[in-house]
């Protein structure tokens, strides 16, 4: 799910000269650091992975769940997709979902679902993908709320759609009035068939204000403007910053995990300073393509990550994209984010994550 925006931002903003850095920022970093407690606890690991799990078969999918587990994943991040389960409006097949989500259980995982993307038949005049945002909050509400009655003993915790500030997908343009409506919508329908559920904002990734796309301080900034705080309970990021480390200060400018201090204080300032921060995919591409990294780099950056969150202190939970490589083209990105190979041969970040979620430390943050 990490979009060629966020790809061509992590290149283009990594090689930009220090005079023109200022085309990846709109503000500063906070200089402020929190001071580490003497004790901590552990960040939960998830694993997001997302739709390709449903192409599996059946063993195949229970060996990645299994591979999960063995991690030391407690959590799956994983798409409840309209445009899936009804493409034709009023004929749902929740099948393919309803397998995955009983897998994941299973295993002792607890679901993240995604209610997310939209069929033809409802989605704004236009847009000939699913990605293309629902015309009408309501029907969009309808389904979360139906997700939600089915999956009411096996998902508590729910994301409104994924990645709204990119135009890929949130077409055929980000809007973040737009999509608060839908927010507001969809967090007020699930909540009525599930009082104690939990709702996360869509994650929000790695962008600069183009006209096109929003970067997610700014979204986040409207996201309250628009009135919705009392509609996500947790803050839901996707701070990529590869090939530069969560912690190196020095890529501030545009390391979005960096700049999670600034989208905290955002927060503080609208009275959610009680609310947590998820990173719900958090990782960077192994391989040849123009933005890899070497598989020990993907690992110091995903150790770096965890050693960050249990630093700054509310960054409650992440999510690795992914457990498994895609594919054995090293030189597509997309292919290449697992902590293991597409045959399970493990990557160094494999050890990273385990060493992550077992210990507990608290470096110095730069």
């Amino acid at each position: 799910m990490v979009g060629v925006s966020r790809l061509r931002l992590s290149l283009a903003c990594a090689l930009l000269t220090v005079g023109s850095l200022s085309a990846c920022a709109p503000s500063p970093v906070p200089t402020t650091t929190p001071t580490p407690n003497s004790t901590c606890s552990s960040v939960g690991l998830g694993i997001a992975a997302g739709a390709p799990l449903n192409g599996l078969s059946q063993n195949d999918l229970d060996a990645e769940l299994t591979a999960m587990k063995n991690a030391g994943a407690t959590w799956l991040r994983f798409d409840v997709d309209w445009s899936a389960v009804e493409s034709t409006k009023g004929q749902q097949n929740w099948s393919t979902t309803d397998r995955v989500v009983d897998r994941a259980r299973l295993q002792g995982l607890s679901v993240l679902g995604i209610v997310t993307y939209t069929p033809a038949w409802a989605r704004v005049a236009g847009v000939n993908d699913t990605h293309g945002y629902p015309s009408d909050p309501a029907a969009f509400a309808k389904f979360a709320q139906q997700a939600a009655q089915r999956y009411s003993n096996r998902i508590s915790t729910w994301e409104i759609w994924n990645e709204p500030n990119l135009t890929q997908f949130f077409r055929p343009k980000p809007n973040v009035n737009t999509y608060t409506a839908l927010l507001k919508a969809a967090s007020e329908s699930i909540r009525a068939v599930q009082p104690g559920a939990k709702i996360l904002n869509g994650g929000l990734a790695p962008a600069v204000d183009n006209g096109s796309d929003i970067s997610p301080v700014t979204y986040l900034k409207g996201m309250y403007a628009a009135g919705a705080k009392s509609s996500f309970d947790v803050f839901s990021i996707h701070p990529y910053s590869w090939p530069a480390l969560p912690s190196d200060s020095s890529t501030q400018n545009w390391n979005t995990f960096y700049r999670i201090r600034l989208m905290r204080e955002s927060m503080v300032q609208n009275g959610d300073s009680g609310k947590k921060v998820w990173a719900t995919e958090f990782g960077a591409p192994t391989g040849t393509g123009p933005t890899a990294v070497s598989p020990q780099l993907q690992a110091n950056i995903i150790s770096d990550g965890f050693a960050q969150a249990k630093v700054l202190g509310y960054i409650e939970r992440i999510f690795i994209y992914s457990m498994r490589d895609r594919g054995t083209n090293t030189s597509d990105i997309e292919q290449n984010f697992g902590l293991v190979t597409i045959n399970y041969t493990p990557k160094p970040a494999l050890a990273a994550v385990k060493q992550a979620v077992g210990g507990c430390s608290t470096p110095k943050i730069q």
